[in-house]
């Protein structure tokens, strides 16, 4: 076990933090110094009894086979320099937005035994679960439980329905990708239990790096969940030979307009381009053929609606008065091919 640590991580804009950690026999004593833009603050701990399962996670982690460099181009990020001494050897490295394989592990391994640092964010994501249910419409229950672990670098489904139960595993090449992606969609919402009926629902649990455990119910939808479909599209790409319904959520339902104005943009069979219309008619949705009117003598044409946006009178990316607006759903007729 190595005698001798000196570890320091920080970036201009949010200072330094230097920890200094001496270990003699199965007891450790360390001493904080914060600099930079932090307040300067010097803290020495006396010696401290060590679990032994701590200091065989250190051996583990194979420091001194860590390169002496780790640099990525990126400007103002955080930069990172380690030493380590012990009777016999001396590993002297660091680097610059760029990290060992198994950093994230070490700095787990300080967060351990000094959790005031903060080395590691108290609101990391370690674990989440979520339990996914849909209802058919012949009376069976699908239900998919998908689990992210970032300790143990896995991505695990398990599926069952009225004629199969299957489990899979994935191994997470790339976890902090992963994991930012979860940060991003699970900090992001208001979260809160919905009781809407609706047939594909899902429960998640959410742990954290503070131990505090989080747990929620809401509709399997873009509605209910923001950013749902990113996230998902995330996680199919780890499982790519996998077919599961919790990558794939039910497309957004359109939104009652609530006395806003509604804009549909449509596409002319033949072309890519996009036209904006406007319309009264809240029951129009995505993928309808409408007709509209096109040109100075306004002949009906057919188009099909691409996408819809609902609109204060001041936010509306047209003038209301001059805006041309749909005429209605087009009927089609026996001789039509579009």
């Amino acid at each position: 076990m190595a005698k001798q640590i000196k570890f320091t991580i920080g970036g201009y804009f949010s200072g330094y933090k230097t920890v200094e950690i001496t270990v003699r026999g199965g007891k450790v004593s360390y001493e904080i110094l914060r600099n930079g833009l932090l307040d300067v603050d010097k803290k020495k701990s006396p010696a401290i009894e060590v679990d032994e399962a701590w200091l065989k996670e250190f051996d583990s982690l194979n420091i001194f086979d860590w390169q002496e460099n780790y640099s990525a181009d990126v400007l103002d990020g955080t930069q990172w320099e380690l030493t380590i001494k012990d009777s016999k050897k001396i590993y002297h490295g660091g680097g610059s937005s760029a990290y060992p394989e198994n950093f994230e592990r070490f700095l787990d391994w300080i967060d351990v035994l000094i959790p005031e640092m903060e080395f590691v964010n108290r609101r990391r994501l370690e674990k989440v679960t979520m339990n996914y249910s849909r209802k058919s419409a012949i009376g069976y229950t699908v239900t998919e439980c998908l689990t992210l672990d970032r300790r143990e670098k896995l991505l695990t489904l398990d599926k069952k329905n009225a004629y199969v139960f299957a489990k899979h595993t994935y191994r997470l090449a790339d976890e902090e990708k992963v994991f930012d992606a979860c940060q991003k969609f699970f900090d992001g919402l208001n979260i809160e239990d919905a009781d809407i009926d609706y047939p594909a629902r899902a429960s998640f649990e959410l742990v954290r790096h503070d131990k505090s455990v989080e747990t929620f119910e809401t509709p399997y939808n873009e509605n209910f969940l923001l950013g749902l479909n990113s996230l998902a599209e995330e996680l199919k790409g780890i499982a790519s030979d996998l077919t599961a319904e919790i990558f794939s959520p039910p497309p957004a339902e359109a939104v009652p307009a609530q006395g806003k104005y509604i804009f549909c943009k449509v596409q002319f069979q033949g072309s890519y381009k996009h036209y904006t219309y406007q319309t009264d008619d809240e029951t129009l949705a995505v993928g309808d053929m409408v007709d509209v009117p096109v040109g100075k003598n306004n002949d009906v044409n057919q188009a099909r609606i691409v996408e819809i946006g609902y609109f204060d009178e001041y936010e509306a990316p047209f003038p209301i008065d001059r805006i041309k607006k749909i005429i209605g759903k087009h009927i089609a007729t026996d001789f039509e091919d579009y």
